[in-house]
């Protein structure tokens, strides 16, 4: 049995289509919607559309917002006393095709020595286009494959081998969950946490796989449209911070000095392109070189105050 994992923090609208097409899927399979301290109706909304769902859903409210990586740790801990032998993180803003988890749970049957795998994900507006198809990591990086491409550019729906997943929608092993319930480091609030994971998967000598034939539908940027003002800026902070910190853990010094200064030029353009001015987006590249160098995590406070309440571009 797979024990499929949703996050949400107020986006009921999202969640509830999510579980509806949930309700139509094949497979053995349940569901538990883990609850981020939303400051809405989303609990109201969520528990009344389950009792109408034949599939089996478990409301589980965390009575704070934990970020994605730790909500998704206590969804599993809180599942384990079901006995999955898989789960399934996928984003609340995703819709799915029916037979999508079987078409996993067939492959991880006839392949047991690839135990995290992955759906081809599709934009939700396009459905013939491709968001993510899995990439490889790449030098401090990774390269996403067939990103935007339309369907039909793959020449066949053959599993494709790849070097990281994306967390939208990321099948596992229950095998792979270690002793406290914990799948994903807690060290990153907001972003990355794939990008980690990838590498300790790498490290450790995981394969993994995507499986074209399994289709979901991705409403691509859910939760960046309900950002505002400057919090575009501050997410992509956030991520090129995070990414900077994971590489610290899996190159040595002299990798770690080369991707951050190959990082610098592409950061400036991030940063131009969401609104600073040349000099600002020099000043706060190297801002993010400094909080790369003396950080080890995200945590929610630098979460909050770059993203949401954007104190930290008070001074450029």
């Amino acid at each position: 049995m797979t024990a499929i994992i949703l996050i949400n923090w107020n986006g009921a609208d999202d969640t509830i289509e999510c579980l509806r097409s949930l309700d139509k899927a094949q497979g053995e399979f349940m569901v538990i919607v883990a609850d981020n301290g939303s400051s809405d109706d989303s609990l109201e909304r969520i528990e009344h559309v389950i009792h109408g769902l034949s599939c089996k859903v478990e409301l589980l409210p965390l009575g704070h917002n934990w970020g994605f990586a730790a909500g998704n740790n206590k969804a599993m801990e809180y599942a384990r006393r079901y006995n999955p032998d898989s789960y399934m993180l996928l984003n609340n803003d995703t819709e799915v095709e029916p037979d999508f988890l079987l078409k996993l749970r067939e492959y991880r049957k006839l392949h047991p020595d690839v135990r995290i795998i992955g759906p081809m994900v599709c934009y939700w507006s396009d459905r013939d286009r491709i968001w993510s198809c899995g990439g490889r990591l790449s030098f401090g990086s990774r390269i996403a494959l067939f990103r935007n491409c339309t369907v039909d550019t793959l020449e066949s729906r053959n599993p494709l081998k790849v070097s990281f997943i994306s967390g939208c929608a990321l099948f596992a092993d229950a095998s792979l969950v270690d002793s406290d319930g914990h799948l994903l480091t807690e060290r990153f609030f907001f972003g990355e946490e794939d990008f980690e994971f990838a590498h300790r998967m790498r490290r450790s000598g995981e394969s993994m796989a995507i499986l074209p034939e399994s289709v979901i539908y991705h409403k691509v940027g859910s939760s960046a449209r309900r950002m505002s003002g400057r919090a575009k800026l501050g997410r992509d902070y956030i991520y090129y911070l995070g990414r900077l910190i994971v590489i610290k853990d899996f190159y040595n010094p002299v990798s770690v000095a080369l991707i951050r200064l190959l990082s610098r030029r592409r950061c400036k353009s991030y940063f131009i392109q969401d609104g600073l001015d040349k000099d600002s987006a020099s000043r706060l590249v190297s801002r993010l070189m400094r909080d790369a160098r003396r950080k080890d995590g995200i945590s929610y406070d630098d979460f909050r105050s770059i993203v949401i309440e954007g104190i930290f571009f008070d001074s450029i």
